[in-house]
């Protein structure tokens, strides 16, 4: 009986600290929900340069947080430094041109879409909470994933709070 009771607790234990597989923490108790084939990669200079060409370019500085890899796409999550939703904006619109496919904004977040260099690629930030500003930024050679995937519903239904 005592060694059920040690197994019983050892299971326990193990169950409470073991870290789901499906999600990855971010910061502030928020988490970035991960499909089936994606995983966490190291960001390397390779990584960080692709990233800085495509979205860390501008005025505002973005660092590259965590990056997604997927056979068939890549996602970049940042964290916006020093800056708020309304700044993200304004440099958003500064920087559209005639490939923007789409872009939409309100007081709380971005979301864009366009073609570049034979890629399709979502841009999506938002204040979440009023605590936490999160940058998220994918790209696929693949339209129909993108169109699929990257909705700004599906992208910011990928965020959780966790708060209990």
């Amino acid at each position: 009986m005592k060694y059920f009771y040690i197994v019983l607790l050892s299971i326990s234990v193990i169950s409470c600290t073991v870290e789901k597989k499906n999600e990855t923490p971010l910061f502030n108790g928020l988490t970035f929900n991960l499909y089936d084939g994606e995983a966490i990669e190291e960001i390397n200079s390779r990584t960080g340069e692709r990233y800085s060409c495509f979205f860390n370019d501008g005025i505002i500085q973005i660092p590259l947080y965590k990056y997604i890899k997927h056979s068939n796409y890549d996602i970049f999550i940042g964290i916006p430094y020093n800056t708020s939703i309304e700044a993200l904006v304004k440099a958003q619109i500064a920087k559209q041109d005639s490939t923007d496919a789409y872009f939409k904004s309100d007081s709380v977040s971005f979301y864009k879409k366009y073609a570049k260099d034979g890629l399709y690629i979502t841009e999506y930030a938002s204040k979440i909470e009023d605590l936490s500003l999160i940058y998220i930024a994918a790209m696929s050679e693949s339209r129909e994933l993108s169109d699929s995937l990257f909705t700004e519903t599906k992208l910011s239904e990928r965020i959780n709070t966790n708060k209990k």
